[in-house]
């Protein structure tokens, strides 16, 4: 197999082999290949399945409803009243907007 690199690619892996690092750049290809791989199967596996047998297909509401459904009463009381009308000032620390 013949591989063709950026030549700063190239240089980086053939100084890599030089210091010592690589026995050689078969050992240092064989290195990256290898995370490639490795990083080609966790990307695989943390995707969520696109068959749609497997996944519901559920409004946005429902989902969100999911996610906040173990949140206690008492933490929503926590949230500013006007959290939407002022969500910049909340989020960003913008001056508050005035009251419509």
């Amino acid at each position: 197999m013949t591989i063709h690199l950026p030549k700063d690619v190239e240089s980086s892996i053939l100084a890599a082999v030089q210091s010592g690092r690589f026995a050689s750049v078969d050992a240092a290809m064989t290195e990256a290949a290898s995370l490639l791989l490795q990083q080609l199967k966790q990307a695989e596996a943390s995707q969520p399945a696109t068959d749609g047998a497997t996944q519901e297909n559920k409004p946005v509401w429902e989902e969100i409803l999911e996610l906040t459904a173990d949140v206690p009463p008492e933490e929503w009381d926590k949230l500013p009243s006007d959290l939407a009308e002022q969500h910049d000032h909340y989020l960003y620390g913008t001056p508050r907007r005035p009251s419509s």
